[in-house]
């Protein structure tokens, strides 16, 4: 790859879906599955969004339009192959034609992957890996309703492998949806610890996509936009929960979201993939626990970008690089400390005897391809014992 001094690529694309931002914006909802052609949508999220009564509002927006809908719940976080499969059926059964994806990462992700197979049949594993997806998928519209999973705009699908207590990671231009719509509205009902463990997902975005050897001018822009919001925002958002807060964390996961999308990621999500596929555990969790240990395993490659990256988390850069990465690892420290994630793997109950297993495992994701420092086996499970 060729790079320019900042360390970003000379030539590249950037490619986003339509993108609808605002509070109150879930109203549109239906206008916008009528706008892809929908006459009966497949509407999925979650039992929890459906007792906060946002599920009630976007069907309510579907109504309105004049579409018929039928509303598929069968999913867990960490979304499982079997449940995309249960999706799969119902969407044809009842012959839909438009999917909306209403929730966090885990909803909009078996969205993506319902689509998937309904367009191209098989099994979710056959779509391992990048651009394995040959069929056009049917319209989608993604409504994110936490602060971190930049689902609603990426070209990533992340599904549970129940056979092999794995997670694979799809990644293909076909997943990002047609329309991407953000309500910041619906995070007032998002509990407590989701806050936080969203939020450091977004941050491990941010941050991973800055690093990146794919990253870009463009991809730049949007992740440190996302880090400025987050630590302007993130310590008030979870301790205070004020409106204005919370809609910044919103917009950072949706610029941090445009950043991995088209950069990709790095060693946080190549290792983040098999833990959470072993354990079930949190993603946002796992990557916040993680983080500081990668962020210091890649600063010596990309000493050129400190000084940005420390402005984008508030401090002055004034050309010395030794206090730009001081200044770093502090704000990060700080930004998980506010956040209330977990601090260590052993916290989440990570086994220190699948470490080795894990580290494996790691080598294999796509994520690992982008990592600004490459990495071997010995050296991921370095980093995961410095987590544990």
């Amino acid at each position: 790859m060729e790079k320019n001094p900042d360390n970003t690529l000379h030539n590249y694309k950037f490619e986003v879906p339509e993108i609808i931002f605002g509070r109150g914006m879930l109203s549109q909802v239906g206008a916008c599955a009528r706008r892809l052609g929908g006459k009966k949508v497949f509407l999925v999220s979650d039992k929890g969004l459906f007792h906060a009564g946002w599920v009630d509002q976007a069907m309510r927006s579907l109504l309105d339009a004049g579409l018929e809908f039928i509303y598929y719940d069968g999913i867990t976080p960490n979304p499982k192959d079997h449940e995309i499969e249960g999706g799969v059926r119902e969407y044809h059964r009842h012959g839909a034609d438009v999917i909306v994806g209403l929730g966090g990462g885990s909803s909009m992700d078996a969205a993506k992957a319902i689509a998937i197979l309904v367009s191209n049949g098989g099994r979710i594993s056959d779509y391992e890996g990048p651009d394995r997806i040959i069929r056009p998928l049917p319209p989608l519209v993604l409504c994110p309703t936490t602060c971190g999973t930049g689902s609603d705009v990426s070209q990533f699908a992340i599904i549970s492998d129940t056979e092999h207590l794995r997670k694979i990671c799809i990644m293909s231009r076909c997943v990002a949806p047609d329309i991407s719509l953000t309500d910041p509205n619906t995070l007032a009902t998002l509990p407590d610890e989701f806050v936080g463990t969203t939020a450091t997902d977004a941050l491990s975005h941010a941050m991973e996509a800055f690093f990146s050897i794919a990253s870009t001018t463009l991809t730049d822009v949007h992740a440190i936009k996302a880090l400025r919001l987050l630590s302007s925002s993130l310590s008030n958002a979870v301790h205070e929960r004020k409106p204005d807060d919370m809609e910044n964390l919103a917009r950072a996961s949706l610029h941090a979201g445009m950043a991995f999308s088209n950069s990709m990621l790095g060693i946080v999500h190549a290792l983040a993939h098999p833990i959470g596929g072993l354990y079930d555990a949190n993603h946002g969790s796992i990557n916040a626990i993680l983080l500081p240990e990668v962020i210091r395993y890649d600063i010596p490659v990309v000493t050129e970008k400190l000084q940005e990256l420390a402005w984008g988390l508030g401090h002055r850069a004034n050309g010395d690089i030794s206090a730009a990465n001081e200044r770093i690892q502090e704000t990060l420290d700080s930004l998980l400390e506010a956040s209330g994630a977990p601090r260590s793997l052993r916290s989440i109950g990570v086994l220190r005897k699948d470490l080795p297993e894990l580290a494996r495992q790691a080598l294999k994701d796509v994520c690992i391809v982008t990592s600004p420092r490459e990495a071997d086996e010995e050296d991921l499970l370095r980093i995961l014992e410095r987590s544990y």
